[in-house]
């Protein structure tokens, strides 16, 4: 038979493990993933990159998103970000992506892919171009649905880099209620430590 101390600290053990999951699934539950497949055909997630980045959902052979491209350019000569161009139709080799590149003439430090079926259905890409822009801290700055002019995507680049948060897209950031939520649960934890250690320590002095 096991004594008593031991089973409240193997009780105890199970239980701050079950709150530390639960802290952490809190917390990755308020990021936006954005996977898609790499040049190597492996899956990778733009949220696990530095800096500000422009998203840019588009197909091959669409006008539009062929027109924006000396957009794309500018802003990308202006400023010290990333861009990623996700092809939204994927595909089983990256030939396509290279024919891309090298007829539109892009920059090598463009980063080419096809987007995942998780992201094509959370972003609802059922038509391109859009545009994603993320800040430094990979939250969702705006999203950008049709062609879009220089300053339209440079006003939000701006807004990116100095994190002006009063003007990202409240559908993509809801920080202050995860901020909020997550508060909460820490204070749990520490409240339901102080209890349980009270706890024990009455139930060892019996």
């Amino acid at each position: 038979m096991i004594p008593r101390k031991k089973l409240i600290k193997i009780a105890i053990a199970f239980y701050f493990t079950f709150l530390l999951v639960l802290t952490i699934s809190g917390i990755e539950a308020s990021i936006i993933n954005i996977t898609y497949w790499d040049m190597n055909m492996e899956l990778d997630n733009v949220v696990d990159y530095d800096g500000v980045r422009i998203v840019v959902f588009f197909l091959p052979t669409c006008p539009h998103c062929i027109d924006e491209l000396p957009v794309l350019k500018q802003i990308d000569s202006n400023y010290n970000l990333s861009i990623f161009m996700l092809d939204i139709a994927l595909k089983s080799t990256n030939l396509s992506l290279i024919d891309f590149k090298t007829t539109h003439v892009l920059s090598d430090n463009w980063t080419f892919g096809y987007t995942s079926a998780d992201t094509n259905a959370y972003f609802d890409l059922i038509s391109v171009p859009r545009i994603i822009v993320l800040d430094n801290l990979s939250r969702i700055v705006d999203l950008v649905r049709g062609e879009t002019n220089y300053e339209t995507l440079e006003s939000i680049v701006l807004d990116a880099i100095n994190h002006n948060t009063e003007n990202y897209n409240p559908d993509f950031n809801k920080d202050s209620s995860v901020q909020i939520r997550n508060l909460f649960i820490i204070i749990g934890v520490g409240v339901s430590a102080v209890v349980i250690y009270f706890l024990v320590k009455t139930l060892v002095n019996k």
